[in-house]
């Protein structure tokens, strides 16, 4: 079983040293290529940043050298979805290998330095981990076959996430929203009056053009560090005959009061079960 499973990787490793020949190179001799190099995941730490507090918050991860020997580790950074164009990552800092662990921290005000952009809630940015060998060689995502890369039996980390977001503060989130995204009522540019208390967001109306039976206020649980929010089961208004009482829930919506913006994709069905489908629905305060 040993055996295999070393097979297994020094395959893994040796297709690494593939994808980063350079052009023009002729391979003739596979054992010739020698063995590639990448970190495997040792421990994930948090991935969340606080955007009203950059400097304080950070994400980190805990990595292992695996394969040819590494001289050090650079972390690199690039705004979401992730991107194998290396000129479009931005240079945060440079580990030293100093035992074969590397225990990597960014902050929310070192992302903020080099890309040279505030990052906001809502957003994700990626951080990019290139090794460079003792030999000078280097290996990241850009030239890491793809499977390879992905396959969890690896356990490989040449990328990681830090996803922004704020705190949720009753204060901030209580006051009149606008509607700016509604597929299901067609409402948007209607005003809506929003509650906040320890952990909910209370629309009062959440959808105008609804009528009685069954107008009830909708609240919406909120996760007070990360604004993440999710909207239970409720009746919220009916359409006339037929379509009385039509119920909403939802979940992986967010609720960032730093800003005033509330999204989420709600679930509309009439009490019979009967679904009418899932519609965007966004607001945001004035």
């Amino acid at each position: 079983m040993k055996k295999i499973i070393s097979s297994v990787f020094y395959t893994a490793l040796v297709a690494i040293a593939m994808s980063s020949c350079q052009k023009g190179e002729v391979v003739q001799d596979v054992n010739s290529l020698g063995i590639g190099s990448y970190v495997t995941l040792v421990s994930a730490g948090n991935n969340i940043i606080d955007a009203t507090n950059l400097a304080g918050s950070k994400v980190s991860a805990s990595v292992k050298e695996y394969g040819s020997a590494q001289e050090k580790l650079i972390v690199y950074v690039a705004k979401a979805p992730q991107t194998n164009d290396r000129t479009k990552w931005k240079k945060i800092k440079e580990y030293t290998n100093n035992g074969g662990t590397y225990n990597l921290e960014v902050t929310g005000a070192e992302i903020k330095t080099a890309t040279g952009i505030t990052p906001g809630p809502g957003e994700t940015y990626i951080l990019y981990n290139q090794i460079v060998t003792k030999d000078g060689k280097t290996y990241d995502v850009a030239n890491t076959l793809p499977d390879l890369a992905t396959v969890g039996q690896y356990n490989l980390k040449l990328t990681w996430n830090a996803v922004v977001v704020c705190p949720f503060v009753p204060a901030e989130a209580t006051g009149t929203y606008t509607i700016t995204k509604d597929n299901w009522d067609g409402s948007v540019g209607e005003q809506v009056s929003v509650v906040g208390s320890a952990g909910k967001a209370t629309i009062e109306v959440m959808f105008p053009f609804a009528a009685p039976p069954g107008v009830n206020p909708v609240v919406v649980t909120v996760n007070p560090t990360t604004g993440a929010s999710t909207v239970a089961k409720q009746t919220y208004g009916s359409y006339g005959a037929g379509f009385e009482n039509f119920t909403a829930e939802g979940t992986g919506g967010f609720f960032f009061s730093c800003t005033g913006g509330f999204s989420i994709n709600l679930t509309h069905k009439l009490p019979n079960g009967t679904n009418y489908g899932t519609y965007p629905y966004a607001i945001q305060k004035n």
